[in-house]
């Protein structure tokens, strides 16, 4: 693997945001049995997941990036860059951008990316939006990823509807004085061991439809991936950039599941203070997952977070390393989410009032 880095870039502000629904252990025992659902539990370490319910992708992303904007003080009109990593877009066509453009009263000039990733997506886009920025082609960037994965999941499978949530994060990027080194991969021979297919019908006449199909995970292969990729990649980066597990200050994972995680940090031996596991009360959210941690972790922002590095992996299959600096950076905690009925319900209260 060939280390490439980005420099000029910084991350300026980091949020997520979250559906107030919750699902807890005593739902899922309902449809699978206490004894059963505290098996799994243990394993993943999740308790409970987020589900959108009513709320869309947009619903989510649109606000994500209010709450960082709102936080972090940058005016929309500031914005010429914005990317949104989703698998669960609202519509075909258009992207999700373009309504997150129209909600935020983003510039007519802004540059809109709409990308279709999984788990490795958010350090995917971090890139791309680091070389939009360094080489001067945008000097603000807002990076979105959001999900609601549970629309995909046959209800009927534990292993899936107990792991995967709903969210969404806002990431703010702009010029800076810091740099981005990372490595990047795929292997295209792997991808049906997480995947969601469409399938088209009525060919031929005017009503052509096409649905999007359950989600599929083979959970033996995505795991035999992750333990032979994460560590590799990992420790390939730090030997690049001159760390080692001792010297790091924070590694972020994607949140795949407590188990996953904790054999992994094993591999590459780092401290469990400097690799947070932070899925319980939202799950496996996909690209969102690694903003989520680093929207609620401490060290952000501070000094403790000058040598970073994040790790994607997932669909594909694919997989990514990135090192930076987040000493600088605004964490925002999350935001939550009601769904659509109670918004409509809280709007009435307030013009009542």
């Amino acid at each position: 693997m060939t280390l490439h880095s980005l420099s000029g870039v910084a991350v300026r502000a980091v949020t997520s945001a979250m559906p107030e629904r919750r699902v807890v252990l005593d739902d899922f025992a309902e449809l699978f049995g206490a004894k059963e659902v505290a098996r799994i539990a243990k394993s993943t370490g999740i308790e409970s997941i987020r589900e959108a319910g009513s709320l869309n992708t947009s619903d989510l992303v649109i606000a994500a990036c209010r709450h960082l904007l709102d936080q972090d003080g940058c005016a929309a009109q500031e914005i010429d860059g914005l990317i949104v990593v989703t698998q669960t877009p609202d519509s075909w066509v258009p992207g999700v951008g373009f309504l997150v453009q129209q909600a935020l009263g983003l510039p007519q000039h802004c540059l809109i990316l709409n990308v279709s990733a999984g788990c490795s997506g958010y350090v995917s886009a971090l890139v791309q939006a680091g070389a939009l920025i360094s080489a001067g082609a945008c000097k603000k960037v807002l990076l979105c990823t959001g999900d609601v994965t549970t629309k995909l999941l046959d209800g009927r499978d534990r292993h899936v509807k107990m792991l995967f949530g709903d969210a969404a994060s806002a990431t703010l990027l702009e010029a800076g004085e810091g740099t981005f080194e990372f490595l990047c991969g795929a292997d295209g021979s792997g991808r049906e061991a997480l995947e969601s297919d469409i399938a088209y019908s009525g060919e031929g006449d005017s009503h052509t439809r096409a649905s999007i199909q359950r989600l599929h995970m083979d959970g033996t292969a995505v795991m035999n991936f992750a333990l032979n990729r994460v560590p590799q990649t990992v420790k390939a980066l730090l030997d690049a950039t001159g760390l080692t597990p001792a010297s790091l200050d924070l590694l972020v994972l994607h949140q795949a599941n407590g188990f996953m995680l904790n054999y992994l940090r094993r591999m590459i031996g780092v401290a469990p203070e400097k690799m947070p596991v932070d899925i319980d009360d939202v799950g496996n959210t996909s690209s969102t997952s690694i903003p989520i941690v680093l929207s609620r972790h401490s060290a952000v922002g501070t000094a403790q977070a000058e040598h970073v590095v994040l790790c994607g992996f997932g669909a594909g299959l694919s997989w990514g390393a990135l090192k930076l600096d987040l000493r600088r950076t605004l964490a925002v905690p999350p935001c939550y989410v009601p769904e659509k009925a109670a918004q409509a319900a809280q709007a009435g209260e307030r013009l009542e009032a």
